[in-house]
């Protein structure tokens, strides 16, 4: 059985928030999507970490 793994969420919406367009790009994250991930954190404070594009950057 493995341990479950806790996710430090407001770490990884610095990371996102830091990162740049290219660099999320490179990723594979497309600049729209990059963009309306980076406006929903701002706005709300919250991010669904299971989407793919999430995942994506969070690799």
């Amino acid at each position: 059985m493995k341990a479950q793994e806790f996710v430090n969420k407001q770490k990884i919406m610095t990371t996102i928030l830091q990162m740049s367009q290219s660099e999320a790009e490179a990723l594979g994250v497309s600049r729209s999507r990059f963009q309306g991930i980076k406006e929903r954190i701002r706005e709300n404070g919250d991010l669904n970490l299971n989407t793919p594009p999430v995942r994506r950057l969070t690799i």
